[in-house]
């Protein structure tokens, strides 16, 4: 309650009281959003991006946080000067407090901008030793901010200053692997392969990359593809970014690898090589593909491996770096001329421009040095042909009729029809439950080509056989370097004749002139009546 005293003492103090005290006191009152509204007015050019975001955010706390400073120091003026209760200026302390922390939380907030990591080079290259390796190039692009935006944050009177690194936004302990995108021309095994490290070293470490600067870094393959995933670890958080990879520019406007550089083919068979063409530029060419180096023997084709059209020209449209094409190889029947067997002939797929072709002429043998100095792109291959053992059984016949306690003879041929020697012939037999069949030789050690060989066969059927038609199967089976030889299995067919009943087939004879006898004899007793 008020009394006489307290009138008396709140009087002194109306008294005393300053007019400037009044306007601080009103100041103080005055909606802390009036103020926050006019400094974010000044600052709207700022709006726009997540990173000017939380810069007005800063600085929104900054006022806020100077406004509770201004309010507690006019609370505590008023506080002496007995105007104000004790509770006031405790929530005057504590209203600082708060915005200090808001403050110091925005501050975070904004020294945890997204950093950015970003590629400058993916360089693809080969090695004399036909290595590939990539050239990576990675900067730290990560956003900051301007001078006036700095100073703007810094010159605040009243706040703590804003740290330099914000200035340069270094990043430590980044780890780069290189991963299989899974996508390399639409092979079905594709999804199996995505994720996977694909380069050596399998990660590689960057201590500190200052703001600006750039990194290179070399990685073998393991795997020849066209693009990778960079995957880049930094500050608790992975990103995945996909690279498509430049191709380095060599002497040759184009690259032939192969997949498979040697193989071995039969004669009268084929050879596919698998063809990767790559080139570093990316306008549109058309290369002329050709084959040097091949005897006249063999043959060949280019190949989509898409639609299996033949192809003579190959042209990459305006972006596309690699192609993929399939030679095959067409090898005689028989060895003659250059084709020798299990000796290897090497070749070369060439790709070369129009404008070159009148350098390849003439069907010469040309040395690698001399088609490395035409630059054109090649790849050397080679192809061993080998020959193959093939049999051929047959016999003047297949068939045989006898009778029942008789046996059917025949004699097989075996013949070598191939271009390799067989090793080691085996003839069995499969007859009929309870016959007996009999080859002599059962074995033979070796069939040179085109050699021959007769084998006597012998089928006894068992005494009480049944008159009907038999099969008796006969198989063969050899070996030609060392590999099986297939073999059509063969049927001889025995029929068995039935028993003839002579006592039976005798008596129906003479029953039957014994009837003819009667007729004539009444034809002739009528007759003479």
């Amino acid at each position: 309650m008020w009394n006489a005293c307290s009138f008396r003492a709140w009087g002194e103090r109306v008294r005393h009281f300053h007019p400037w005290r009044a306007l601080i006191l009103i100041l103080c009152l005055w909606p802390p959003s009036f103020w926050l509204a006019a400094s974010l007015s000044a600052q709207q050019p700022l709006r726009g991006t997540e990173e000017q975001s939380r810069l007005l955010e800063v600085r929104r706390r900054q006022i806020e946080l100077s406004s509770a400073r201004l309010k507690l120091s006019q609370t505590e003026t008023l506080f002496k000067d007995g105007l104000v209760a004790k509770t006031d200026r405790d929530q005057a302390k504590t209203a600082v407090d708060i915005a200090q922390l808001n403050y110091q939380v925005a501050l975070l907030s904004l020294l945890n901008l997204q950093p950015r990591v970003t590629v400058r080079e993916a360089l693809k290259y080969e090695t004399p030793d036909g290595r590939k390796f990539v050239r990576l190039t990675v900067a730290n692009n990560s956003p900051t901010f301007d001078d006036s935006q700095f100073k703007l944050l810094s010159n605040f009177e009243g706040a703590d200053p804003i740290p330099a690194a914000l200035r340069t936004r270094n990043l430590r302990d980044i780890f780069i692997s290189l991963r299989d995108t899974g996508d390399k021309g639409g092979r079905a095994d594709d999804a199996e392969h995505r994720g996977t490290t694909i380069a050596v070293p399998y990660e590689q470490h960057i201590p500190m990359l200052d703001y600006k600067e750039s990194k290179t870094l070399v990685y073998q393959l393991l795997r020849d593809v066209e693009s990778v995933t960079m995957t880049i670890a930094y500050l608790g958080q992975t990103e995945d970014l996909d690279v498509q990879l430049q191709q380095a520019t060599t002497e040759s406007p184009v690259t032939i690898t192969a997949t498979q550089i040697s193989q071995e083919a039969d004669l009268g068979a084929q050879a596919n090589f698998d063809l990767r063409l790559s080139r570093p530029s990316v306008d549109s060419r058309s290369f002329e593909l050709t084959v040097l180096n091949l005897p006249h023997e063999i043959s060949y084709n280019f190949l989509d491996p898409k639609t299996g059209a033949r192809i003579s020209e190959l042209n990459f449209p305006a972006g596309v770096t690699q192609q993929l094409l399939t030679l095959r190889l067409f090898l005689p029947e028989e060895a003659g001329g250059q084709v020798h067997i299990d000796r290897p002939i090497a070749f070369f797929a060439v790709a070369l421009e129009p404008r070159q072709s009148k350098l390849f002429e003439g069907g010469n043998i040309l040395t690698r040095e001399q088609i490395q100095a035409s630059r054109s792109g090649f790849s050397e291959l080679t192809v061993t042909p080998r020959g193959l053992g093939r049999i051929e059984v047959a016999a003047p016949s297949l068939f045989s009729e006898i009778a029942a306690g008789e046996e059917a003879k025949t004699e097989v041929v075996v013949k070598n029809t191939g271009t390799r020697r067989l090793d080691t012939v085996r003839l069995s037999t499969e007859p009929p439950l309870g016959w007996r069949a009999e080859l002599v030789p059962a074995r033979l050690d070796g069939l040179e080509i085109n050699r021959e060989q007769r084998v006597a066969l012998r089928v006894t059927p068992p005494a009480e056989v049944t008159a009907g038609d038999y099969e008796v199967r006969i198989k063969t089976e050899s070996f030609s370097f060392n590999r099986p030889v297939p073999s059509e299995d063969k049927i001889f067919r025995v029929s068995i004749k039935s028993r003839v009943n002579f006592f039976g087939t005798a008596l129906i004879v003479a029953l039957l002139l014994s009837l003819v006898m009667g007729v004539v004899v009444v034809g002739i007793k009528v007759t003479r009546r």
